[in-house]
């Protein structure tokens, strides 16, 4: 539901579901989803992601949306490398948190190296022509 447009219905249904169920980890992942496109409630997001890792800390996709969460916030992209990083020590294969990584390092000075090889290993798992053409613009610039 968040996805088809209807945020408000779907923060009530996800804020139902937790007063029925408060350690649904997957409810507060979610609320987290959709309070996220909500300008101004960037840090309410957060919250959820953080109690649903409270409840499942082994949830690599909790880890990989706070992660993407704080990249938002200026001066937290440390932090959400250390999430992606987390989210990737539980999902090796985990595409997107190889993808909002590399995002995350190509933002910080001094880390395109870094940056590269987690490109690269998007590419071997979800091989696109757009991707290839990052990645060989990246390979020149660090050469």
């Amino acid at each position: 539901m968040a996805q088809s447009g209807q945020l408000p219905d779907a923060i009530a249904e996800f804020q139902a579901a937790i007063r029925i169920r408060p350690d649904y980890w997957s409810g507060h992942s979610n609320l987290g989803n959709a309070l996220s496109q909500i300008p101004g409630r960037l840090a309410d997001a957060i919250a959820e992601y953080q109690t649903a890792l409270r409840i499942r800390p082994d949830s690599a996709v909790a880890h990989n949306n706070l992660g993407y969460a704080l990249s938002q916030i200026p001066g937290r992209l440390p932090d959400a490398v250390a999430e992606y990083r987390q989210a990737l020590q539980l999902d090796a294969g985990f595409a997107d948190a190889h993808y909002n990584l590399a995002a995350a390092l190509l933002r910080m000075s001094g880390h395109d190296p870094e940056a590269l090889a987690e490109f690269e290993a998007v590419l071997r798992l979800k091989p696109s022509p757009r991707l290839q053409q990052i990645v060989e613009r990246l390979r020149a610039r660090i050469r």
